[in-house]
């Protein structure tokens, strides 16, 4: 396969986390290399982040957009630095049998969805190795199971767009420009409906004061949460506007946020979308509340977690980073008594509703608080518990791993966006006496170089 199909705009920006050398020889006897210069490399393995990995004449490591291992492509430098480089592939000399064709006719412009040219069951092995590598310094380990996306396109029920001059889209690959859209491929049918509305309408106003869009679909009705600048005035008139442009568009409802402040909301059935219902238990997303996007593998996250839960002790259950829910309210339901600790007010309103509904208010204790200092005070007040489930952001919960030793629970299950994260974390936890267990790799995001980390370790 030639260029066709291939990315014609910028690299993404994801870092070389796993794969970057810890020291590089570099070659005396060739000529230097420079920005924009085109090299015939050969690609030898799938990097972390989804870039195929080669090697420069000069011995650097090249990350190279677009490429597959076992692949040989001619791709220009676009990004030079001393221990490694990154690159785009421009065309394909010797192709992949696991390459397919991308259907999506923005990939390569688009910043999301820069492996739609892997054949999806390699995607998923991939994420496993990539997981496996991840946690590879933390010593003998069972290897990281693949868990696929029950849905391949389609899937995505929350969707989050940038608003620039009228345009609503996705940035483009490495830039802050955006790339307008009225359909997603991976997108949910909810999600695609409301596109074209919501893309006429903007270009019908004033949208200066608008940043961002979010959508939450689901099969009946759709919401959208607006992110407003919070350095502009915003009068009445102008949010009626925002209101009854969404109204046309078919939006149930519209929740304006300006930066982490979120308009009042109240939780009920017809407010939000039903994204899990399994055991007896139904959960709820809510615009402006964080919620993963693909439900259906999402329902798989869950199911794991409440497996591994099955073989801790009996005993009470610590969830931190709770969100609205989306662990803690499961587990509740399987019978143990939750501790539920999240910082934000509205996740944890949202938390509550959920519990009332559902009949868990006496199985679970709300409490409002940062992770880290609210371990440390479970720590001081004595309290026990068999089972710790934490998720937190990208950034990982390192702030959190001595106390969470020293409160030792039983079994400690550790879910991550960033396995990379999780894996510095969980050292932590393995020089306090505790031992890893069980690995999974979540494909939330099928087509990404995302992948999700589930991680459950024991104390020995």
């Amino acid at each position: 396969m030639g260029s066709a199909g291939l990315s014609c705009g910028k690299i993404t920006r994801n870092r070389p986390w796993l794969t970057e050398p810890k020291e590089v020889f570099l070659s005396t006897e060739t000529p230097p290399l420079h920005q924009g210069q085109v090299l015939e490399l050969e690609v030898s393995e799938l990097a972390a982040g989804g870039r195929g990995l080669a090697r420069a004449p000069d011995g650097r490591a090249v990350f190279v957009s677009g490429s597959l291992p076992g692949e040989r492509v001619r791709a220009q430098l676009t990004r030079l630095k001393r221990e490694y480089m990154e690159a785009l592939a421009q065309e394909v000399l010797s192709a992949s049998p696991q390459r397919t064709r991308p259907p999506c006719p923005l990939y390569g412009r688009c910043g999301g969805c820069s492996l739609q040219h892997l054949e999806y069951p390699a995607q998923v092995a991939a994420k496993a190795a990539w997981v496996q590598q991840a946690l590879a310094r933390l010593g003998p380990l069972p290897a990281a199971q693949p868990k696929a996306s029950p849905l391949v396109w389609g899937y995505r029920h929350r969707v989050r767009l940038a608003v620039q001059q009228g345009g609503l889209g996705f940035f483009a690959a490495g830039t802050n420009l955006v790339v307008p859209l009225s359909h997603c491929p991976v997108a949910a049918e909810g999600v695609n409906r409301l596109l074209p509305g919501l893309a006429q309408g903007l270009t019908q106003i004033d949208a200066r004061h608008l940043s961002w869009l979010e959508v939450l679909a689901g099969p009946e009705s759709a919401f959208v949460t607006l992110g407003l600048d919070p350095r502009r005035p915003l009068s009445n008139r102008w949010r009626a506007e925002l209101r009854r442009l969404c109204r046309r568009a078919g939006v149930a409802a519209t929740r304006l946020a300006w930066g982490r402040e979120l308009e009042p909301w109240e939780y009920s059935r017809e407010s939000g979308v039903a994204y899990y219902a399994e055991h007896g238990l139904e959960l709820t997303a809510f615009p402006g509340l964080f919620v993963q996007a693909n439900f259906a593998a999402n329902q798989r996250l869950i199911e794991l977690v409440l497996a591994a839960a099955q073989d801790a002790p009996a005993g009470s259950a610590l969830d931190l980073y709770a969100g609205s829910g989306n662990f803690g309210l499961p587990l509740a339901r399987a019978g143990r008594q939750v501790l539920a600790v999240e910082a934000s007010a509205e996740a944890l309103a949202a938390a509550a509703w959920q519990a009332g509904q559902a009949g868990l208010a006496d199985q679970v204790e709300l409490r409002a608080a940062e992770a880290a200092p609210a371990v440390a005070d479970l720590v001081a007040q004595d309290r026990r518990f068999a089972l710790a489930v934490l998720d937190p952001p990208r950034a990982g919960a390192r702030e959190v791993m001595g106390a969470l030793a020293r409160l030792a629970p039983a079994r400690i299950i550790y879910v991550s966006c960033h396995p990379a994260a999780l894996a510095r974390d969980a050292a932590l936890l393995l020089e306090t006496g505790y031992q890893a267990v069980q690995a999974w790799a979540v494909d939330m995001f099928p087509h990404s170089g995302h992948t999700e980390a589930v991680l459950v370790l024991d104390r020995d």
